[in-house]
């Protein structure tokens, strides 16, 4: 439910907009720190390495904090932002699928679960040859259900910041007279529309390129230490498609020239010029791309958008005697915003200019070119570092200007961090390499230290009437094993395949013969049942399903490694746990791994290998998409709470009631504080 959509219902549950007397003037501050795990938090409170942790737990409150079913970052913030369960958010795991999609030949299609891109319902256009002149437009859509805590705060005429938070995006402004401003966070796409894709020029890239997931490898021709090429943008969005409905990309020229001796290069990006020095990163780099149509300079004049913007940073990683330049991901300009990812829309350009261009993509920490070998251990730091660097600027600027209402912060640099080099602090992971655990063991520590500080930020702002609350929405652990779902379903004789010779060579279900497949697994976490009526191709009649979930998960609980350890903890059906979640965005059973393991990239999006279970020797070497109670996050007050078992649903009423605000009928979270009645939900 968006803001608009839900003004009518916040009206009816609040009453007067007004902001109450009692509250005028009150502050509550949530600063929500990624991953951190309530045992390693207390093990390095307890030598003495988190004083501001220690200093906030001896004076207030420190929990451990139920996260959601299934364990996923979306997920938890999603029931903190609704007061409420996967039930009502419907937010399920970081990838749903359409189970009927109407372009042949998918029988099943992935999409991303917190937003999406639809059309404005406006088709009409004026073509002008090659040209087409578009008189609508594609509309972003936030797809968590319910409102946000925060709409029954400006509702009420109580001021609110929200920076960085997940599920945020596209950013919509609340109803009510209370100020509000959003930046987006994770689910914020790049420009290209997806979660980040980077581009790596080398000259000794395979001239026709090298695609992985999340980025490319591009050849580089050099000539007399010159080279030339062209970063590839999204489609020209005023070019009319081919015969084949393909449209050509937009893009931005890129220019190399490096010296002959020193290693150091000039590069000219979309007219920016900029030097580097090996080893060094760039500032954010302004791109235009620019579409071609003729008579721009008028058109644009009359309001058309005739180009677009975004940004890149560039990294020198080598220069002689093989050239590699990293791009990252193109990112949203926030001083020319292609896409709402802030509340006021002129809110992003107003940090922009404060603090300078900064990173907009959901995850700017870029993973995926670590663990392609894009970047290195000390380079992915150094982008991180980065991050952080803009991120902090823009969170002591917040706190310095929190006078009243709400401020609530992120940080996900401890989750991606712990997700990075777990491995270097677990002798036992199967991809541990001591030499590297030495350069990298601390890094997870170092993380919590930081964090640390933030909180020492924190305390230094609030005042005595002020309520603090230091929220993570998981804990972390070991990812050893991962688990390939589907293979374990074609095993048990749950899938069928069209040729199975050919088994693991295709992703996206595209060897499954449907009409002797009854279950396959999509997503983190989810298994779905291929159910007549529902899926495409289904087969499963709805009275068969419960009882086909109930031996699938018994077999699942079963399930032994080699050394007999349990593969999965638990098995949820979602119609017990989530009795109103939609059928058709939830999954049918949410599996809960067993510590150390995990389900495998490949089960994310369709694929089956061979084997059932392997070593996990990724960099991707920490987990917490297992069993929910394994991996319980933080809660950290300056108050003592009056219970001692709270929840990432505890977190909305809890901020409404500091403000005065009973819990709203929608939310099935508690107030945590004794100013406010405690009631154990069932």
């Amino acid at each position: 439910m968006t803001a608009s959509a839900g003004a009518g219902m916040l009206a009816s549950c609040q009453g007067s907009r007004t902001k109450p007397e009692a509250t005028a003037g009150r502050r509550v501050l949530m600063l929500a720190i990624d991953a951190l795990d309530p045992g390693i938090l207390k093990s390095l409170i307890d030598v003495g390495r988190l004083p501001n942790f220690k200093r906030l737990a001896d004076t207030g409150s420190f929990h451990s904090l139920e996260t959601s079913t299934p364990p996923h970052t979306p997920v938890a913030f999603a029931s903190m932002i609704t007061g409420a369960d996967p039930g009502l958010h419907h937010i399920f795991d970081f990838f749903h699928r359409d189970p009927n999609p109407t372009d042949a030949p998918l029988a099943v299609r992935p999409r991303f679960s917190t937003a999406e891109t639809t059309s404005d319902g406006t088709d009409s256009q004026i073509d002008l040859g090659a040209w087409q002149l578009p008189l609508g437009g594609d509309e972003a859509r936030n797809l968590r259900r319910g409102l946000a805590f925060w709409d029954y705060l400006t509702g009420r005429g109580i001021d609110a910041s929200v920076y960085y938070l997940p599920c945020t995006y596209p950013a919509e402004k609340p109803p009510g007279p209370g100020r509000f401003q959003c930046i987006s966070g994770m689910g914020t796409p790049d420009l290209l529309g997806g979660y980040g894709q980077f581009t790596l020029l080398a000259t000794d890239a395979p001239p026709e390129g090298r695609s992985v997931g999340g980025g490319k490898f591009t050849y580089l021709s050099m000539s007399r230490n010159r080279g030339r090429t062209e970063l590839l943008g999204p489609p020209n969005f005023l070019r009319t498609p081919d015969e084949n409905g393909k449209t050509p990309p937009l893009k931005a020229e890129l220019e190399v020239v490096c010296d002959p001796q020193a290693r150091a290069a000039k590069i000219t990006l979309a007219g920016n010029l900029v030097l580097l020095n090996e080893g060094q990163w760039s500032e954010w780099i302004p791109i235009e791309m620019r579409t071609g149509i003729p008579g721009s300079a008028a058109l644009e004049v009359a309001g058309a958008t005739t180009s677009l913007r975004g940004m890149v940073r560039l990294f020198l990683k080598q220069v002689h005697p093989k050239f590699e330049l990293y791009v990252s991901p193109m990112n949203i300009d926030p001083s020319a915003v292609a896409t709402p990812i802030s509340v006021p829309d002129g809110f992003a350009g107003q940090l922009a200019k404060r603090h300078g261009r900064f990173g907009t993509l959901g995850i700017p920490e870029d993973t995926k070119a670590l663990r392609h070998g894009a970047l290195d251990e000390r380079q992915f730091l150094a982008q991180c570092k980065l991050v952080l660097d803009e991120r902090v600027a823009q969170y002591r600027a917040a706190l310095a200007d929190f006078h009243g209402g709400f401020l609530c912060f992120y940080f996900g640099a401890p989750d991606l961090l712990q997700h990075m080099f777990w491995r270097d602090r677990d002798p036992l992971h199967p991809g541990h390499n001591p030499r590297e655990a030495e350069l990298y063991g601390r890094v997870v520590d170092e993380a919590y230290i930081e964090a640390d500080r933030l909180v020492g930020d924190a305390l230094a702002t609030i005042g005595p009437d002020d309520t603090l609350l230091v929220v993570s929405d998981h804990g972390f652990t070991t990812f050893r094993r991962e688990f390939n779902l589907n293979s374990w379903l074609l095993d048990n004789g749950y899938i069928r395949l069209l040729d199975a010779s050919r088994q693991g060579e295709h992703e996206m279900f595209a060897n499954v013969d449907w009409s002797g497949t009854r279950a396959y697994g999509l997503g983190m976490n989810g298994l779905y049942i291929n159910q007549a009526g529902r899926e495409k191709h289904g087969i499963v009649k709805r009275d068969q399903r419960r009882s086909l979930l109930g031996e699938i998960g018994e077999k699942l609980l079963a399930e032994r490694d080699g050394d007999e350890l349990p593969v999965v903890a638990e098995v949820s059906l979602t119609e017990d746990i989530y009795p109103s979640a939609d059928p058709a965005e939830a999954p049918d059973m949410i599996i809960g791994y067993a510590r150390g393991y995990r389900a495998s990239w490949s089960t994310v999006l369709g694929g089956m290998p061979r084997k059932i279970l392997e070593d996990n020797m990724d960099r991707w070497s920490g987990t917490h998409l297992i069993a929910a109670n394994l991996v319980p996050g933080i809660l950290l007050a300056n108050r003592e709470l009056a219970a001692d078992d709270p929840t990432v649903a505890d977190i909305g009423p809890t901020i409404l009631g500091q403000f005065g605000i009973s819990r709203p009928s929608q939310m099935t979270g508690r107030a945590l504080f004794a100013d406010h009645k405690i009631t154990k939900q069932a």
